[in-house]
């Protein structure tokens, strides 16, 4: 279980992520029970104006609608893991050139093994993890210029 704490276009919003499975994550947001169904995991990329989540402290609040946020800066080369996990593999060294969909890393999450891809063409110019290494939401693993 994980809680954070959330500002949305100056509203404030505490969730707490209860359980995650193949095609669900099940959340509270501000003491609201709600059920996320999952279409599909696409990379994560990291958004220049954003500030880093907090994890809240353990207040109730009332609740809220969440309204959802578009990333403004899909396509950068900085490859963010969208879910916790392992890194199995690392199938890309510095330097290499890659394209977009390319399979950069294999990371193993609840006992599934997702591939990692490219967002962009583009030359690696950073590996910041490694095999093995166990990885949290929203960490950098590559970056690509």
């Amino acid at each position: 279980m994980k809680e954070y704490r959330l500002t949305i276009n100056d509203n404030s919003y505490t969730v707490v992520i209860k359980d995650v499975t193949d095609d669900a994550v099940f959340a509270e947001v501000n003491g609201t029970r709600h059920v996320i169904h999952i279409d599909t995991i696409e990379n994560m990329t990291r958004m220049t104006e954003s500030t880093p989540v907090q994890p809240a402290a353990s207040s109730p609040a009332t609740a809220t609608p969440v309204k959802p946020v578009a990333a403004s800066n899909a396509g950068t080369g900085t490859i963010l893991t969208p879910i916790p996990g392992q890194v199995l593999s690392v199938s890309v060294s510095v330097g290499e050139q890659v394209r977009s969909g390319q399979k950069l890393l294999v990371l193993e999450a609840m006992k599934l093994e997702n591939s990692i891809t490219a967002t962009m063409d583009g030359t690696v110019d950073e590996i910041l993890v490694k095999e093995g290494d166990v990885v949290n939401q929203g960490q950098t693993l590559i970056v690509i210029t």
